[in-house]
C-alpha cells in the first residue's frame, strides 16, 4: 500500500505540471492502465483519500467526463475497472464508473415570448449566429436545446459568467448540455458554475459526482440535502462530507 500511495503522490505531481486538460486526462489514464484493474480502483480510492489541494483542483476535474475516461481506459479496461472496484468494495470508485440518467428528464428549449422565434429559424442558422458577436442574439440563443449551439456559445469570447449560469440552472434542460458546461476548459474552473451544474436535477449523475470534490463543506451540505438531486449524488456528498469531517476539514 505504501508503494501505491508514492506512485499516487508523483501522479498528483505530474499531472498538476501539465498545462492542458487532455494532457492530464491521458497521463492520468496512462497511469491507471499500467496499474491493471485492480490497482487502477485502489489508485482511485486512495486519490478521493489523501489530503493534496492539487487533487481537487487540478486532478479530479479529469474524471467529470466520463466519456473522456472511457476513451482512453477502453470499454474493456473501463469495464474491468468498474467490476474491480465493485469486488473491492470502493463505493465512492465504482460510482465514477456508473453512468445512470439523470434524477429528471423533461424537454428543453425556448419558454420566454421574447425567445420564442428563435425557434422558427433553421438550426445551421442558429448554429451560424452562436458563433457572432450580436449580444442580445447570444441572449436569445441561451436556451436553446441543441448542443452545438451551446458548445458555440460557451466558446463565445462575449459570453459572460451570468450567461453560463443561466445555461447550466435551466430547468429542463438536455443532459449533454451540461455535460458540455461541467467539462468546458474554461467555465468549469468557476466555482459558481460547478455548484449550478451539480445542483441540476438534469445533470447525468456521473456528471455531477466528478464536479462535487472541488466544491465547498457549505455547498456540500446543500446537496446531500437536496432531494430533487439523484440518490447517488447525495450519497457522494454525503460521502465526501464525511471524510472532511473526520480529516478536520472546513
Amino acid at each position: 500500500m505504501e508503494e501505491l500511495e508514492k506512485i499516487v503522490e508523483k501522479t498528483i505531481a505530474d499531472i498538476a505540471a501539465l498545462p492542458e486538460q487532455t494532457m492530464r486526462l491521458k497521463a492520468l489514464a496512462s497511469r491507471l492502465k499500467s496499474l491493471g484493474p485492480y490497482g487502477a480502483a485502489r489508485f482511485l480510492d486512495l486519490l478521493y483519500k489523501i489530503e493534496d489541494d492539487r487533487v481537487p483542483g487540478q486532478v479530479l476535474p479529469v474524471l467529470v467526463d466520463p466519456d473522456g475516461l472511457k476513451g482512453e481506459l477502453g470499454e474493456k479496461g473501463f469495464r474491468a475497472t468498474f467490476l474491480a472496484s465493485i469486488e473491492l468494495g470502493l463505493t465512492r470508485v465504482s460510482r465514477l464508473f456508473t453512468d445512470l440518467p439523470p434524477r429528471k428528464e423533461g424537454i428543453a428549449g425556448y419558454d420566454k415570448e421574447e425567445e420564442a422565434r428563435m425557434d422558427s429559424m433553421t438550426l445551421g442558422l442558429r448554429r451560424s449566429l452562436s458563433k457572432g458577436f450580436r449580444k442580445d442574439t447570444l441572449d436569445r440563443l441561451l436556451s436553446d436545446p441543441d448542443p452545438v449551439v451551446v458548445s458555440n456559445l460557451l466558446d463565445n469570447p462575449r459570453l459572460t459568467e451570468k450567461d453560463v449560469l443561466k445555461i447550466a440552472s435551466k430547468r429542463p434542460n438536455v443532459p449533454a448540455i451540461l455535460k458540455l458546461v461541467a467539462a468546458h476548459r474554461v467555465w468549469s474552473k468557476r466555482q459558481a458554475v460547478k455548484r449550478a451544474v451539480a445542483m441540476n436535477p438534469y445533470t447525468p449523475p456521473r456528471t455531477a459526482l466528478g464536479l462535487l470534490d472541488s466544491m465547498l463543506t457549505q455547498e456540500l451540505s446543500c446537496v446531500a440535502a437536496d432531494l430533487t438531486l439523484h440518490a447517488q449524488v447525495r450519497a457522494h456528498a454525503a460521502d465526501i462530507l464525511e471524510q472532511r469531517k473526520g480529516g478536520g476539514a472546513q
